[in-house]
């Protein structure tokens, strides 16, 4: 069984079909965070995700070796389920990692703008959808999260059900990668296991992301695509093999 830890938008279609194709080298059980009221009710950080997948985690395979795979903010969950397993003797036979960077937050911050063109570039956002986000992001610096969210459950959206559910999922995105971003800075012991680290080109990055010094050994496998599109095509067709066959490895 392998347990795919999404990325700060959560399970969505992309993310779906992958886990699909996967599906030919392990049984995928996806993962899902708190959600907004979680969040607002103090369910906000990174370590509360990680209870939350740890939960999922050992209703669906109580006992036996796990196997993960984070994408993104999904890393960073990841190493966290994988930190408590551990230490409660779990063996963590696989740890991959999707494209995720914790080195210096100015990388991050750069790659952030770079992803944005991306979308803007690849038609993979409207000025619709960049909006929403600008509203949710100015709602989250201010410090109103809870009254907005409060706001959206209102009875005038009874008719605008789609942006509700729009300005809910990107206060939710930002709210997490937050999150994240706090992590990022915080102390981490490193793990006796072996991550492998999925990296897409990143221009001025390091190699490692970050990682190497949070684990006893790190394996770097440079795939094909962006951050954005590494589970789809036609990048799909290159990456998924590298990660069965570093998957597949595991169970030898």
């Amino acid at each position: 069984r392998l347990f795919l830890l999404p990325g700060s938008m959560g399970y969505g279609p992309s993310l779906a079909a992958f886990g699909a194709e996967m599906g030919r080298a392990a049984q995928v059980t996806s993962i899902r965070y708190p959600d907004l009221v979680a969040i607002l009710a103090g369910r906000a950080t990174v370590k509360d995700m990680a209870e939350s997948a740890l939960e999922q985690i050992k209703l669906a395979q109580p006992h036996g070796d796990v196997r993960l795979l984070g994408y993104s903010l999904g890393g960073a969950v990841a190493f966290e389920v994988a930190a408590r397993l551990i230490a409660e003797g779990r063996s963590v036979k696989f740890f991959g990692i999707l494209d995720t960077s914790v080195g210096p937050m100015e990388a991050a911050y750069r790659e952030t703008f770079l992803r944005t063109l991306q979308r803007i570039r690849a038609h993979r956002v409207t000025a619709y959808r960049m909006l929403c986000r600008s509203t949710a992001k100015v709602v989250a610096r201010l410090g109103w999260e809870a009254s907005f969210a409060g706001l959206l459950e209102a009875g005038v959206w009874t008719r605008l059900a789609a942006t509700r559910f729009m300005l809910r999922l990107e206060l939710e995105e930002i709210l997490r990668m937050r999150a994240f971003t706090r992590w990022v800075g915080q102390h981490k012991a490193q793990l006796p296991i072996t991550g492998t680290l999925f990296l897409c080109s990143r221009v001025g990055a390091p190699f490692d992301l970050g990682w190497r010094q949070l684990f006893a050994r790190l394996d770097v496998i440079p795939i094909a695509g962006g951050h954005l599109d590494l589970v789809v095509e036609p990048h799909l067709a290159i990456n998924r093999p590298l990660i069965e066959r570093a998957l597949v490895a595991t169970y030898t």
